[in-house]
């Protein structure tokens, strides 16, 4: 008998700092490799070389007063063809914070609340489910590769102070 059976990945923080950009700017082809753990990339490949073809993002981030603040994310894979890195669109999203926090001292603190309502605006492929209880609880999306390399999650705040996202293959 075979068993069907999932890549497990615990998440990782995909920007070093949160993001307090106002604006994402479209990424454009390239002759440089998108490196992981930088500007939001994640590979497609975990540490023991299994491959994944989907990762599972948690978007968080500070606010500046309010519940239901809102802020902006961009959902980027990777294709290569000789050394060029083109990108291709997948998912533009809005995010909106509700009242769950993270723990003091953790990757996410207890200053940092997480995305609790997800909303596509813009989807470029229709290989992506939204979870978003929208009841102050933890909100997520999965995102499938396309066939990509990596994936690059950019971020823009809008009416919260700044943003970050969680993201683990699968």
């Amino acid at each position: 008998m075979e068993f069907l059976s999932t890549l497990i990945q615990d998440f990782e923080k995909l920007h070093a700092a949160n993001v307090s950009a106002a604006s994402i700017t479209a990424p454009t082809p390239t002759a440089t490799a998108p490196v992981d753990g930088v500007d939001g990339v994640i590979g497609a490949l975990s540490g023991n070389d299994e491959a994944g073809n989907a990762a599972a993002i948690v978007f968080y981030g500070t606010r500046t007063s309010a519940d239901n603040e809102t802020f902006t994310a961009r959902v980027t894979g990777w294709r290569k063809v000789g050394d060029l890195w083109i990108p291709i669109p997948l998912l533009a999203l809005t995010l909106t914070q509700g009242t769950s926090v993270g723990v003091a001292g953790q990757a996410v603190g207890a200053s940092e609340y997480f995305a609790d309502t997800i909303t596509a605006s813009s989807a470029y492929t229709s290989a992506y489910e939204l979870v978003g209880p929208a009841d102050n609880g933890v909100a997520c999306v999965k995102v499938d590769f396309f066939g990509c390399r990596k994936l690059q999650v950019q971020l823009a705040k809008g009416t919260n102070a700044s943003c970050n996202a969680l993201a683990g293959v699968f």
